[in-house]
């Protein structure tokens, strides 16, 4: 069991991150969803993937374990979080000493071939073999989807501003998983069978949530003693899209059958209101129209099978909001 102490100062820096572009981190965890093989919401993703690895992925399969930690020098910091930021440049640079120490840890829990001792002694033209590998990856592997994947991390992170706002920062943390629990000032997170318990004190540095599409179930807690740690967790996928992989055109509503049940002023107001970037649930939206659970529901219904709002189950509630086309749905009508 990991434990994460806070101060005060803790909670008040506690941010939620977020990315203009996917992060090559996407690309490095969605190696480990690949080789685990399990889950059905990566399976045609899966597919697509497997059918187009680049020639060279068997160096990628050597540095990253299908569970557990990989090398960190595959993911730069924030200062190079997205391949626009020169991602790729910082990992060619990275220094020998590091690539030594890095691929000792990671040699103490899984055995390494022969070719990475030259990774490890610096080896410039096997850091670029590397390196190339993983451009080509990304652009395979997470490039096609990154539209999809930031409506997921969009509405996640609209959901958890909004229940910060309204029952505070601890609401947000003890919602990151069923597996974390939290009684102010400790988070804990559950360990792997065997391990012991770990304390972590943050010390005034704050804590960073960030949300990955293939960091797996569990959080993963990435704990630095000079700036602030990261929490990486999973977020909530929609109802209506629980794929990373569109549906064919052909198997999806028909927009013109979908938008004529927009029709009529009940079901005008219920897309209005679920505008803002909070939304809301079934509940909420029924008491502020004066409308019957039952009769909200079965508008939300109509408007997430026309592709104009987007539904959250986190916990027991169900969040809904508009999404980017019913959000243009309602600019051009007025």
């Amino acid at each position: 069991m990991l434990r994460i102490h806070f101060t005060s100062k803790d909670l008040a820096q506690v941010t939620l991150g977020h990315n203009s572009s996917m992060p090559v981190s996407e690309a490095v965890m969605s190696l480990q969803a690949l080789r685990r093989g399990s889950g059905s919401r990566f399976s045609a993703w899966r597919h697509l993937t497997g059918k187009q690895l680049p020639a060279r992925a068997s160096l990628l399969g050597s540095l990253v374990p299908a569970s557990g930690w990989a090398p960190d020098f595959l993911t730069p910091g924030p200062d190079h979080a997205s391949p626009t930021t020169g991602v790729f440049d910082a990992i060619r640079a990275t220094p020998r000493r590091r690539l030594a120490a890095e691929l000792r840890r990671l040699s103490s829990h899984h055995r390494l071939p022969a070719w990475t001792q030259l990774l490890a002694d610096g080896d410039r033209e096997a850091l670029d073999a590397v390196t190339d590998t993983l451009t080509d990856y990304y652009d395979v592997a997470v490039a096609p989807y990154t539209d999809r994947m930031r409506a997921v991390l969009d509405a996640d992170r609209a959901w958890r501003v909004h229940t910060m706002a309204r029952v505070g920062v601890g609401a947000v943390l003890a919602g990151l998983h069923p597996q974390v629990r939290w009684e102010e000032p400790v988070l804990e997170l559950a360990g792997h069978a065997g391990q012991g318990q770990v304390d972590f004190h943050l010390e005034g540095r704050g804590l960073l949530l960030s949300a990955h599409i293939f960091c797996g179930s569990r959080p993963r807690a990435m704990l630095n003693r000079v700036g602030p740690s990261v929490l990486v967790y999973a977020p909530v996928w929609n109802l209506q899209s629980d794929s990373l992989v569109a549906a064919p055109a052909d198997a999806r509503p028909r927009a013109s059958t979908a938008l004529a049940t927009l029709l009529g002023r009940t079901r005008a107001a219920v897309l209005e209101a679920l505008a803002s970037p909070a939304g809301h649930s079934t509940k909420q939206l029924a008491e502020s129209l004066t409308i019957s659970p039952a009769t909200a529901s079965e508008h939300v219904t109509a408007l997430r099978a026309a592709g104009l709002v987007t539904s959250l189950r986190q916990a027991n509630m169900v969040r809904h909001t508009a999404t980017a086309l019913g959000k243009s749905l309602i600019s051009t009508a007025t």
